[in-house]
């Protein structure tokens, strides 16, 4: 069961990777993930590097994704490390919804932050 604190870490960096796309920001986004993550999209490679996961964003951003919205269904903590899955809506410009997803992320926190250690996500289509 999630703890409050790690809850609400985790939900302010799932805000600020949010807050990063919407803005087009794809440095800002690659900084919610911690420096040795990796990142599995769908269809794609697994990006090992800050540099090519900051490239990931950027290339979805500059391919029309203009906001992520993530839904938590579910956290479990463990010490430092916690598991969250829940789902996600890409949208598109004008709000088209572009695709709906399904994620597991793999949390680390690193000092007083949570930060995305292994994120996976698969569309629903």
């Amino acid at each position: 069961m999630a703890t409050v604190s790690a809850a609400n870490g985790i939900k302010a960096t799932n805000k600020a990777l949010m807050d990063a796309i919407k803005a087009g920001d794809a440095a800002a986004a690659a900084k919610c993930y911690t420096s040795n993550a990796i990142l599995m999209p769908p269809g794609a490679k697994a990006c090992k590097t800050p540099k090519s996961i900051e490239a990931f964003w950027g290339g979805a951003i500059k391919s029309g994704v203009t906001a992520v919205n993530l839904r938590t269904t579910k956290i479990e903590v463990h010490g430092s490390t916690a598991i969250e899955y829940g789902s996600a809506t890409l949208k598109g410009p004008r709000g088209k919804t572009l695709d709906n997803a399904k994620f597991v992320v793999v949390w680390k926190k690193k000092g007083k932050n949570w930060k995305l250690h292994i994120d996976i996500f698969n569309s629903n289509g």
